[in-house]
């Protein structure tokens, strides 16, 4: 990741790092802080349909971190892209078993976060993640 340039980039950073924090945590009380609880923010988990309305994705969360073993969470590649009160932040994202140090048990996810300015607070509006390919080299080829 390259530095931030701007005081905005900067506080879309530390939103974004915080959504990681949080999941690393599995703490639903610091997921409140970083989503917006609005009825037209959705989240996309990987291999999930769409989850529509803060209600059902804050359940989302609850059962996720409820039914999982711990781990550690990164990020890697990251963009930031700011438009007026609007932002996204597309990343890798690398989920690891706590404790783990083998390179073939992290899971790698493409995920692009977006952020909304709620009274000069930046909240997640949208999370989507899904699978990396295999190999991130190889181009795809269009017949």
């Amino acid at each position: 990741m390259t530095l931030p340039d701007t005081p905005q980039e900067t506080a879309v950073a530390a939103a974004n790092l915080a959504f990681y924090r949080a999941l690393e945590a599995r703490a639903i009380s610091a997921i409140d802080l970083v989503w917006s609880h609005s009825e037209t923010v959705c989240c996309i988990h990987p291999g999930w349909h769409r989850l529509d309305g803060w209600r059902e994705i804050r359940r989302s969360w609850e059962n996720i971190f409820e039914n999982s073993r711990p781990w550690t969470v990164t990020c890697e590649d990251v963009r930031i892209v700011i438009d007026g009160e609007m932002a996204w932040v597309s990343c890798v994202e690398v989920i690891r078993p706590f404790g783990s140090t083998r390179p073939d048990a992290a899971a790698r996810m493409q995920a692009t976060n977006l952020f909304a300015r709620e009274e000069g607070d930046w909240k997640m509006i949208h999370h989507h993640a899904s699978a990396s390919p295999e190999d991130e080299t190889e181009e795809e080829t269009v017949n």
